[in-house]
């Protein structure tokens, strides 16, 4: 309600100060006596970072590396800002993107390690953005842990190639994670969570100045997580830390230092390794329950343990009105210590189902690090030449990333899924992966946005040069891989007044490819190129904004498998070629001071143009859905002041993720419901202000689905996460 009380504000206000400019100069003694209401203008606190207010944000530095808004970003860029997320319940990453099209953000179904999510049609695992720099990744490991959502300010969605600004992304887009910053006026908060599957967790968040008239402002974020999940003696435990502090002399100059601490330690953790035949595909033995631990809770092949590590900063300076400097680096360290009994793929099979229940097993183990340290150098131009207005950017980025991985699995007893059997103790696997790899990489580039009347021309260019040098331990064999890569992207919109911005794009990408293909040599780096045209529109005077895009983005140089006569992967070659042309809908509109909506529709027509394997050559993607969408809706009725209540849907039709294209394992459609409702406690007695109770209630009916299976064997085949209730008390002042 606070929201629609500083809209009446601004209306009020905006009234009173008409009527005052009609009624002519006020006398002395009048002037003397007025006191003048305050103003509250609708676009303030826009800020391309956050915080915002509400579900609607207007800038971001994402997508152009400049406080630009986004309709005047030639490209479609998708933003979940702090409001969403709280209003939605959102309890990670994954969860907050839910509604966003274009992204399958829980390809790996319930995972309390974290998320594998996929954007038009390719895997973002390892390869997500905090702040504007890479975080440290490795594909292969499962050191990658994402952020926890309570850190983040807002979550945004870059789609398509973005190398221009980033260097080596991939084909589909980006996500930037926005860390919560200290911020100049106090506000302090505490919240107390709990679930329908057991559990507690606790969150703070204190920011403000460290001192009246300061330099100096802080924020500390925090949040302990003990929480059940759908699996039975599973519990989700996470610790986190985000502090920081900003120091603000003038105007002209900012520093904000930061470390960030995160322990992923879930207790009792059970891999999601399901079969097909039980879960996807009926078995005459009966549906594997989705609460069915699938590894040993009580043996000693039970541990997984994840750690990550951050501190940097973020430095800017206007060295004159026009020329600004700044200035960003991170350095990360993360580490993952893994020893679990899990169901595993065909070759660990006794009996295959439909007729049987016996699962194979194997103990798998592994010990990944990684480190990083990535610094992103920018200076901001902005001046005229004639009738064009520019804002140029000059950027020089430096990458350092090493991997350190082992790896080893083997096979052990068999596990009955109706008839479980808990207990044992399982000799540690030998590696049967070791190996390190260094990455650095260079990158210059330059974008210019160039102004002229009502249009507004997108231009960049930056050239990479990426060595990457990997051993094979095992092997004892060590591979380089070298690439140079010029990206660049071109963008040209018209601002009409009535708020209309129409625009296309041509954007490209590539992707260096660590190792070798089967013949030995240094794989090549993946390119992309991108056409997108589209329009978006933000309402004057409100607050909404709705864009349309359409895209044809190809992708070249893919890695396909190369088989041996059993079916064994020997290795792969660069032979692939994908094309996904697709058309996009997202809107996010305050409606009315009682009613928001977020709606948001994909279709995505996507292709294998060129494989190794001929049966894969005009089939449709992996993982890419034809049709996503999501409708969401919260209102907060005049009739009870303090209480918001939200209801949302969100479907997408059948795909598939096996090789194969088996019709048994294609994955069905399905649709969701997820509900909510906040009451703020100071609506009944002013001494609760700053007290809010809410309940989200996420998958409503308890559908029961996969959203994924590789094949028709073995563990592959994953469930979505069941019906999930969870409650909250938090107080803020």
């Amino acid at each position: 309600m606070r929201r629609a009380g500083r809209r009446r504000l601004w209306l009020a206000s905006t009234v009173a100060l008409a009527v005052g400019a009609a009624a002519g100069p006020l006398s002395a003694q009048d002037a003397a006596t007025t006191e003048l209401q305050a103003v509250t203008v609708d676009n303030a606190g826009d800020n391309a970072k956050g915080p915002d207010r509400g579900i609607v944000a207007r800038r971001s530095l994402s997508g152009s590396k400049t406080d630009t808004p986004l309709r005047e970003t030639p490209q479609a860029v998708s933003v979940v800002t702090r409001d969403e997320i709280d209003a939605r319940g959102a309890n990670s990453v994954r969860e907050a993107l839910r509604y966003t099209p274009g992204v399958m953000a829980e390809a790996n179904g319930d995972d309390v390690r974290g998320g594998w999510m996929w954007i038009r049609g390719y895997n973002a695992y390892a390869r997500l953005w905090l702040d504007g720099l890479a975080m440290a990744g490795d594909t292969e490991g499962y050191a990658s842990t994402p952020i926890n959502s309570y850190a983040l300010e807002r979550v945004e969605v870059i789609k398509g190639p973005s190398s221009v600004l980033y260097g080596q992304t991939l084909p589909g887009g980006l996500v930037n994670q926005v860390s919560k910053r200290p911020q100049t006026d106090a506000h302090n908060e505490v919240e107390v969570t709990t679930s329908s599957l057991g559990g507690i967790q606790t969150s703070v968040d204190f920011t403000g100045p460290v001192g009246a008239d300061s330099d100096w402002s802080y924020r500390l974020v925090g949040q302990a997580r003990d929480l059940g999940s759908q699996i039975d003696e599973e519990r989700n435990r996470q610790l986190m830390l985000l502090p920081s502090l900003t120091w603000s002399p003038d105007e002209d100059t900012s520093l904000t230092l930061y470390g960030f601490y995160q322990k992923v330690n879930p207790k009792n953790f059970s891999g999601r390794f399901y079969p097909a035949f039980g879960t996807l595909i009926q078995n005459p033995a009966g549906q594997i329950p989705t609460s069915t631990h699938m590894g040993d809770y009580l043996s000693n092949a039970n541990e997984f343990d994840a750690n990550l590590y951050t501190a940097g900063y973020e430095f800017s300076h206007n060295l004159t009105e026009d020329l600004t400097f700044r200035q960003n680096l991170r350095y990360s360290h993360a580490d993952q210590n893994m020893f679990l009994a899990v169901v595993n793929p065909a070759w660990t099979w006794t009996t295959k189902p439909p007729s049987g229940t016996t699962l194979g097993r194997v103990v798998s183990a592994s010990d990944d690090r990684l480190s990083s340290i990535d610094i992103d150098n920018q200076l901001e131009a902005r001046f005229d030449t004639g009738a064009l207005d520019h804002t140029m950017l000059f950027g020089l980025e430096y990458m350092h990333l090493k991997s350190d991985r082992y790896f080893g699995s083997a096979k052990i007893t068999s596990q009955d899924y109706l008839n479980p059997v808990y207990g044992g103790t399982y000799a540690f696997p030998a590696w049967t992966t070791s190996r390190v790899s260094e990455q650095d990489q260079i990158g210059a580039y330059i974008q210019d946005q160039v102004r002229y009347d009502g249009w507004l021309a997108t231009l960049g260019l930056r050239y990479d040069h990426s060595e990457i040098t990997t051993t094979d331990r095992i092997k004892n064999v060590t591979y380089e891989n070298e690439d140079g890569a010029l990206s660049g992207r071109a963008g040209l919109a018209y601002l009409f007044d009535n708020g209309l911005t129409p625009y296309a794009s041509f954007s490209t990408s590539f992707l260096p490819t660590i190792g070798a293909d089967v013949d030995g040599d240094p794989y090549k780096a993946q390119e992309s190129q991108q056409f997108e045209a589209g329009i978006k529109y933000e309402p004057e005077g409100e607050r909404g904004m709705i864009g349309v895009s359409v895209f044809d983005l190809t992708l070249e140089n893919a890695l396909t498998p190369v088989y041996s006569g059993t079916g064994t992967t020997l290795g792969y070659v660069q032979t692939g070629e994908q094309r996904i042309r697709g058309l996009e809908i997202e809107g996010k509109y305050e409606l009315t001071p009682e009613l928001d909506l977020i709606a948001s529709y994909a279709y995505s027509d996507s292709k294998v143009l060129e494989t190794n394997i001929a049966t894969q050559v005009g089939q449709d993607m992996l993982r890419v859905p034809r049709h996503q969408g999501a409708l969401w809706v919260q209102y907060r009725p005049e009739w009870a002041e303090g209480l918001s209540l939200s209801a949302g849907v969100r479907a997408m039709s059948s795909y598939h993720t096996d090789t194969t294209y088996l019709d048994a394992l294609r994955i069905p459609g399905l649709a969701l419901v997820d509900i909510g409702a906040q009451f703020d406690l100071g609506a009944l007695n002013k001494d609760f202000s700053g007290t809010t109770l809410r309940l989200n209630v996420s998958n409503l009916f308890n559908e029961v689905y996969v959203v994924q299976c590789t094949n028709d064997m073995g563990g592959s085949c994953n469930y979505g996460p069941g019906r999930t209730v969870m409650a909250s008390l938090k107080y803020e002042w």
